[in-house]
């Protein structure tokens, strides 16, 4: 999990940078590039999405005991945690891939593959309750449309899941606020050298990064 992870950072990181040098330096297909990039990116992490719903569903048909129901039950676990990273993944870059091929490139068939995209994705989301359920087959998994659905998957959590969760959760709020420091900044430096203004986006993430550590801090103060 840890090498496939760190591959996928690997590429993402080499797109943008490959991204950046075309866009400096002014080349046409730049745009076609990216989008394509990202098409094929998001079918990687939607195939192993797949691959891991699969696999889970045929571990929850099967009959163990003992040690090897442990350990099975913990390989469900590793794997649902996978399945999550790569469609959560794959929903984000299907969203990227659609915003470019409209904005960056003028062929129909990348709208409509990021579109495809973007709909096996959402697909992929609503299932993953019904797939916790395979995981969790001894607790009530609300449906992903519940109103209601994060108060009640966390209520039914155990003390060392719920450390786990909110463990999780706070080093990603963290990491939010940097990553939309740094994306500002970043943002106001391309403005600058390019002599093209980010006016709006710099202002949205500003929002953004209020609206988060606002929402945060009102949930502390008010426990």
């Amino acid at each position: 999990m840890k090498r496939i992870f760190q591959f996928m950072i690997g590429g993402i990181i080499g797109f943008f940078v490959v991204y950046a040098l075309l866009t400096f330096s002014e080349n046409h297909f730049a745009g076609e590039i990216t989008v394509i990039s990202l098409i094929a990116i998001t079918i990687a992490l939607i195939t192993m999405s797949i691959f891991r719903f699969q696999k889970i569903k045929s571990l929850h048909a099967e009959n163990f005991s003992g040690d090897v129901e442990d350990e099975v039950e913990d390989r469900k676990y590793k794997m649902f945690a996978d399945y999550s990273l790569y469609t959560n993944s794959s929903f984000v870059l299907s969203i990227l891939a659609l915003s470019l091929s409209l904005i960056i490139t003028e062929y129909l068939i990348m709208t409509i593959a990021s579109i495809s995209l973007l709909i096996i994705t959402l697909f992929l989301i609503y299932y993953m309750g019904r797939l916790m359920q395979h995981v969790y087959p001894e607790r009530h998994i609300p449906s992903i449309s519940d109103s209601n659905y994060s108060k009640t998957v966390l209520d039914s959590a155990d003390d060392g899941e719920k450390h786990v969760i909110l463990d999780g959760l706070y080093k990603s709020q963290s990491l939010l606020n940097i990553s939309l420091i740094t994306a500002i900044v970043l943002s106001t430096i391309y403005s600058v050298i390019k002599e093209d203004p980010q006016t709006f986006s710099i202002i949205l993430m500003a929002v953004v990064l209020i609206l988060v550590n606002g929402k945060y801090l009102l949930v502390v103060r008010n426990k």
